[in-house]
């Protein structure tokens, strides 16, 4: 169910974001890249991806609002 709701609200926060900002976040979160791989992939550095990753997060738990957790 947590997976479920999760997803529903990545879908929900998606258009927030940059395509580069969520292309990180889906990289290394979702697919499981590591910041090295994902940055290496991207042009950018490893701080970038955790930024992207940060970023993200901070806005699904927003999001979420209590649901999750």
């Amino acid at each position: 169910h947590d997976l479920h709701v999760t997803r529903k609200l990545l879908d929900r926060i998606r258009p927030d974001f940059e395509e580069r900002t969520w292309k990180m976040f889906a990289r290394f979160v979702l697919d499981g890249l590591t910041a090295d791989e994902v940055a290496t992939e991207l042009g950018t550095s490893p701080n970038a991806v955790y930024i992207a990753k940060s970023r993200v997060l901070a806005r699904l738990r927003e999001e979420a609002g209590g649901l999750l957790g």
